[in-house]
């Protein structure tokens, strides 16, 4: 359970009390007249139960602490598998808007750090673990494996298994090699051309070139890759019902585009990951011997700008791409555009089109 789940309970129609268990010793005691947190455990084959304190004054976290403090007098035996399950639980499942990925860079640190005791993590081997995985999975990956590192052991200082400093605080991007890009890159015409003439291999990696119509989907829609993986079809819309952009969890954005003949014709998309797709194109694209190579969300910045290139008004471009309207339009301009919308699509088909001589 974690802490929204605990907000939501309700007393219903029960005449006992409700016990719902919340970790290994710790309950949450539900009653008619309040919630309250607790400890059940047996001394000398007798039940005993210790009241920690009401809900909602005691928080989940701090409840944890209380309890591993009675039935452990102290926190020193917390290893990090435990810190990482509470993280999970009490911040990944309710807040973060990509979980799966948070749990894969988690699956790691746990491999790694899972059974030594919290306390006893330093700052140097972390370093190296990050540095070493640089190597093996590049500097963007390691930056992001460095990013949950540190705001898992600040859950852990929160939580009171660390009394000191979090080990992780002022460990920058210069341990992983990362440098930020601010890209601007879209697809030139004859990388457009080298999409379109694409085709499945006999053998290898190269069998999975099924993923050139997630590429070719995500130019012809502007989608991100997340969106076109968990959109369907309605009609003659493409719809994604919780896009992932940068908003907060609690706010869904729903999202449609207008599936024209060629995007339609390339569904359905195969059913792999992001970062399979991510991967794939980064090896295709150095098979190809491009250096300077594009990304997936390339394509997005690439639809944008065919569609301003040939005409459609900027607005119109922004919420064919979901994005949040600025200033005044912001506040007043409600309006969906689906004619404009549609027809932005129109426009965009047919400029690549043109490209591929199609």
């Amino acid at each position: 359970m974690n802490q929204k789940d605990i907000n939501n309970l309700n007393w219903l129609t029960e005449k006992k009390d409700k016990f719902i268990k919340v970790s290994d010793n710790l309950y949450v005691r539900l009653r008619k007249t309040n919630t309250t947190y607790i400890i059940r455990k047996t001394v000398n084959k007798k039940a005993q139960v210790i009241t920690l304190g009401k809900h909602p004054a005691l928080k989940l976290a701090k409840a944890k602490t209380e309890s591993l403090k009675y039935l452990n007098n102290d926190v020193s035996s917390v290893t990090t598998d435990t810190l990482i399950s509470d993280y999970l639980t009490d911040v990944v499942y309710p807040e973060s808007k990509v979980p799966k990925q948070v749990e894969g860079y988690l699956r790691q640190i746990k491999g790694r750090f899972g059974r030594m005791k919290v306390i006893d993590v330093k700052r140097f081997e972390l370093v190296k673990f990050i540095k070493n995985y640089s190597k093996t999975q590049g500097a963007r990956s390691a930056d992001r494996l460095r990013s949950y590192l540190k705001q898992l052991f600040s859950y852990g200082v929160e939580l009171g298994y660390l009394s000191g400093e979090n080990p992780m605080e002022g460990v920058t991007k210069r341990v992983t090699g990362y440098k930020p890009i601010d890209r601007k890159r879209t697809l030139t015409e004859e990388e457009i051309q080298m999409v379109w003439k694409w085709r499945n291999a006999k053998k290898g990696w190269q069998k999975t070139e099924d993923n050139v119509r997630v590429i070719k989907f995500l130019l012809l829609t502007g989608l991100r890759i997340s969106e076109a993986q968990t959109g369907y079809i309605d009609g003659d819309k493409f719809r994604i019902d919780d896009t992932k952009g940068k908003h907060s969890k609690e706010e869904k954005r729903p999202h449609w585009v207008y599936l024209t003949d060629t995007a339609k014709a390339l569904l359905p998309l195969p059913k792999c990951s992001a970062t399979n797709i991510q991967a794939w194109l980064k090896r295709k694209l150095s098979n190809e011997g491009i250096e300077n190579r594009f990304t997936p969300h390339d394509c997005r910045r690439t639809y944008a700008t065919i569609a301003n290139d040939n005409g459609i008004e900027p607005f119109i471009v922004e919420r064919a791409l979901n994005h949040r309207m600025q200033g005044v339009m912001a506040t007043y301009n409600h309006a969906e555009y689906k004619a404009d919308r549609i027809n932005c699509a129109k426009v965009v088909e047919s400029a690549i089109l043109e490209i591929i001589g199609g």
